[in-house]
């Protein structure tokens, strides 16, 4: 038997968490500390969902998560932007590897690398850890689940990590190594 507390606590520590980490991005400065709060909150609320309701579990909290992500995406296009920041001036690193740029190619590349190319590599990751569960014993329908559950969470934290990272290189680099190590997982699970 599924209960309801437990599952409306684990949607209010998601929606918590995305409200904490709305707060943390809206100031000036970095915020590490509600960052920390923000993402635990998320990670609590899903680890409550899914051993109260499993994979059913996860799937409810994350719809909280997003629910309220699309609450505050929504507001906030109908806001003007209360205060300006003064541009922060470039270090020549960070000129020399177009980070922070004006060209538009410069941001199309951004786009695309935390975009479409962290969806794929997103999906990979999440069909690998449906192989791992399907070869632990899962059955094919918690696979299938998992994999639902997982691409919405995975693809917004490599999109965020790719945001921060400061050169391409890196950034580059980082959405390899994930996708090598779901390929890897993939071909020692059997499933290629």
């Amino acid at each position: 038997m599924v209960s309801p507390e437990l599952i409306w606590l684990a949607g209010a520590l998601a929606v918590m968490g995305i409200a904490l980490l709305r707060m943390s991005w809206g100031r000036p400065g970095r915020a590490a500390g509600l960052n920390a709060l923000g993402w635990a909150a998320l990670a609590i609320g899903v680890v409550i969902g899914g051993a109260v309701a499993g994979a059913w579990g996860i799937a409810v909290t994350s719809l909280f998560a997003v629910g309220t992500a699309i609450a505050i995406l929504a507001k906030a296009v109908f806001e003007h932007p209360r205060r300006q920041r003064p541009a922060r001036p470039l270090r020549e690193t960070e000129a020399l590897n177009g980070v922070g740029g004006t060209r538009i190619g410069q941001a199309l590349a951004t786009f695309a690398i935390a975009g479409p190319l962290a969806l794929v590599v997103s999906v990979l990751f999440a069909l690998a850890a449906r192989l791992a569960l399907i070869a632990a014993g899962a059955g094919e329908a918690n696979g299938n689940v998992a994999v639902l559950g997982l691409v919405p969470l995975v693809w917004p934290i490599l999109a965020f990590v790719l945001l921060i990272t400061q050169t391409r290189g890196k950034q580059l680099l980082l959405t390899s190594a994930v996708a090598i190590a779901a390929l890897a997982l993939a071909v020692l699970v059997g499933g290629f």
